[in-house]
């Protein structure tokens, strides 16, 4: 009798159960499906909630890294910009050391006046004019009338060295006045005046220097007993020196060629 009743109530269970496309609806089969639908459900929120909020955090990564690397570029800039500054800081003090060595206008316009008070030095304690050094010559250059029309039709100061007599570099970046120079006096005074003409200011350049014998005597004694002429001192000898002196100096501030401008990757 239970085995009959166990039959016939799995029947009736098998028999009471919908079907749906041919598959019956038993309890296990609705446990899978809700259990499927709830994966779906979930998979479904996940993919509208979760997966964008996923997304977003990787572009906030990536926003991360990009602002990083934006940063470290503009640190590698500022670095780059601080050390062409420094560089060109640099140069400027280079040239205002190498500046301050040059002739200045007013010591270019007192050089004849130096050079004077020189030789008086020189001269300090010589009797007699015969044996005191001299300037017997002193010209300022006067370029030629056609360039120094050319230059003025061309507005260009015609102290501007143009030629390359002190290398192609410095020509047009410096100015020079030339005087032609000449001066007398013995060895010993031509060495103290050419030796303390250096010192006067840096930057004036001899050139083309010439020097010449003019005179020389020589104090003698005769010996009569010895039948001999005796030299008593050393000889007198007068020497006759000539050179070109060139003073050179800054070009004025409008003559100045513009500053270069820095290159884009030392911004």
């Amino acid at each position: 009798m239970t085995a009959e009743f166990i039959s016939s109530d799995k029947q009736e269970e098998e028999t009471g159960a919908q079907e749906i496309f041919g598959l019956k609806l038993t309890t296990q089969v609705q446990a899978i499906g809700i259990a499927v639908l709830g994966i779906l459900l979930a998979g479904g929120l996940a993919y509208q909630f979760v997966l964008p909020e996923f997304q977003k955090g990787g572009e906030f990564k990536q926003k991360i890294t990009e602002s990083k690397q934006t940063q470290l570029q503009l640190q590698a800039q500022i670095q780059k910009k601080a050390e062409a500054e420094a560089k060109q800081e640099e140069a400027k003090q280079r040239r205002a050391n190498v500046t301050a060595m040059f002739a200045s206008d007013a010591s270019a316009n007192t050089v004849l006046l130096d050079m004077t008070q020189l030789v008086n030095r020189i001269n300090a304690g010589v009797q007699g004019d015969d044996l005191k050094a001299k300037i017997t010559k002193f010209e300022p250059y006067l370029p030629p009338a056609a360039s120094a029309a050319k230059a003025a039709s061309a507005s260009l100061d015609p102290d501007i060295l143009t030629d390359t007599s002190f290398g192609p570099s410095l020509a047009g970046k410096l100015r020079r006045k030339k005087f032609k120079v000449e001066f007398e006096g013995n060895f010993a005074q031509t060495r103290n005046f050419m030796r303390n003409l250096e010192l006067l200011q840096s930057l004036l350049v001899v050139r083309n220097l010439k020097s010449e014998l003019i005179s020389s005597t020589q104090a003698i004694e005769v010996d009569f007993v010895k039948g001999k002429i005796i030299p008593v001192a050393q000889p007198e000898t007068k020497i006759k020196t000539a050179f070109d002196l060139h003073a050179l100096l800054p070009l004025k501030q409008e003559e100045k060629p513009p500053t270069p401008a820095p290159s884009p990757g030392a911004k």
